[in-house]
């Protein structure tokens, strides 16, 4: 068990482990020690801490362009405009657990209609996951007590000894006595968990990335104000990303309100860009998600995700020609498709390191990033058409390890005229035990009425450890 202390006299955080021993943030150490002789403790790093929270939030930045701190171990994110992009807002918040999981964390996430709301359910509910529907602050935090809310505890103990346990029955009470007793800033803390009152938040800005900002001589509110502004940032922001060499792949365009509150919108496009028209559009298309309110006073454009350009036969550039442009339509076309309002079943294939042919290649969503195969996995030929799911057939070989001579697929017989082979593929061992000594031999062969196939052997013909020996068609050349 690990259990960082403060001042080596109190418990300021505990793991999982720890937590199911009964031990609690703010324990006693040496009460801790009694319940627990052999707890391990190591004194608290306050500046590794914050470290880690800071790359935790510039983490963050795939889910929302609007993360921010919650010291000392916590985050939030503004998500308002992004969930249709992973299925909804259940699939959002599951996502980001699984993805804190994967690095190492324990969470608790919340998500509702005010910031501070979704702080306390959050900070009450370990390991947990809370939505809470529109409008339903109130009735998710009746039950919470009262220290769940950012009070001093000195105030939290004076509501015990009023009888004041929950929230609930705080916000029944009426307000002008809990302000002469209490003072306001326990109404402002109140009224913002209930969503009467809103807080800005800081908005986490990584400094190597280009954010260009504006703040405006007056408020504006009109579609074609917005664009105006967007045609202003755009060009310096294509210019910073040729110098450097790269394409945007994840645009941010953030509007601060007079309000205090930000509207924001996401692109995302298919491969890395500095064409200024192609970001443009995008951008442009967005407008109608902003609601401006009583009018944008600031803006500011981020290119949040960013990749190198390539360039080289697979990556010409273009003349400057209409008739030339049409070659670059598909990819304005998918991006376009993928930045749609409400569109969740658009997405592209990227090819992946696996194995098995027919696992390499994954689906991508809007703003996910490929990486990159090897080429060094694929020496030799591919075919042209590669099924989804092999198609099982019978073949006459010379030898149980020699080329096929001929095959049966739905009871018509082929005979083969020529094979090359085998290429010797290999399960990827570290994944799963039944892959560790998964072997298929590969045949690239001829029949005699023309057709060229890729066939595979599961196993190599001879030790049963190796595969069942089945053969398969997986493609056609």
């Amino acid at each position: 068990m690990h259990a960082p202390e403060h001042n080596r006299q109190t418990l300021t955080g505990v793991n999982p482990a720890a937590m199911a021993a009964g031990l609690r943030p703010g324990l006693p150490l040496a009460y801790a020690r009694s319940l627990v002789p052999d707890l391990l403790c190591a004194e608290q790093d306050s500046e590794a801490d914050n470290t880690g929270l800071s790359e935790l939030c510039s983490w963050l930045l795939w889910l929302s362009p609007l993360p921010a701190l919650d010291p000392p171990d916590g985050l939030f994110s503004d998500t308002t405009g992004c969930p249709h992009l992973f299925g909804g807002e259940e699939a959002m918040l599951s996502l980001v657990r699984q993805r804190l999981r994967e690095r190492g964390h324990v969470c608790s996430i919340a998500l509702s209609d005010s910031a501070a709301a979704s702080r306390a359910l959050a900070r009450s509910r370990i390991d947990r996951v809370c939505l809470v529907p529109p409008g339903q602050q109130k009735q998710a935090l009746e039950r919470l007590p009262c220290s769940a809310l950012p009070v001093p505890a000195d105030t939290v103990a004076r509501l015990r000894r009023l009888g004041l346990e929950t929230i609930g029955a705080l916000a029944d009470l009426a307000r002008a006595p809990l302000a002469k007793r209490f003072g306001a800033e326990l109404l402002t803390c109140l009224d913002e968990a209930l969503g009467r009152q809103a807080r800005p938040l800081n908005v986490f800005q990584i400094r190597d990335r280009i954010s260009l900002s504006r703040s405006l001589v007056e408020p504006i509110g009109t579609a074609e104000a917005i664009a105006t502004v967007i045609e202003t940032l755009v060009p310096e922001a294509c210019a910073l990303l040729s110098r450097r060499g790269e394409g945007a792949r994840q645009i941010d365009f953030l509007c601060l309100r007079v309000d205090s509150t930000v509207q924001a919108i996401r692109v995302g496009t298919s491969d890395p860009t500095s064409d200024m028209s192609r970001m443009l559009r995008l951008l442009k298309d967005q407008i109608s998600q902003i609601d401006p309110g009583f009018g944008i006073e600031g803006v500011t454009l981020t290119v949040s995700v960013s990749e190198p350009l390539e360039s080289g036969p697979d990556r010409p550039v273009l003349p400057d020609s209409d008739d030339l442009r049409t070659e670059a339509l598909p990819a304005n076309l998918i991006d376009r498709l993928m930045n749609r309002p409400g569109v969740r079943a658009v997405y592209q294939l990227a090819p992946r390191v696996a194995a098995w042919p027919e696992e390499a290649q994954s689906r991508l969503s809007p703003g996910d990033v490929a990486e990159r195969a090897d080429a060094r996995q694929m020496l030799w030929v591919r075919p042209n058409i590669l099924f989804d799911l092999p198609v099982r057939v019978r073949v006459t070989a010379l030898l149980p390890d020699g080329a096929p001579r001929q095959f049966v697929l739905r009871r018509q017989t082929h005979r083969i005229a020529a094979a090359d082979g085998p290429e010797r593929l290999q399960g990827e061992w570290w994944r799963t035990p039944c892959d560790y000594a998964a072997l298929r031999d590969y045949w690239q062969v001829e029949t005699t009425t023309g057709l060229r196939l890729w066939l595979f052997r599961q196993g190599d013909g001879i030790h049963d450890w190796s595969g069942s020996g089945d053969w398969f068609l997986q493609g056609l050349f």
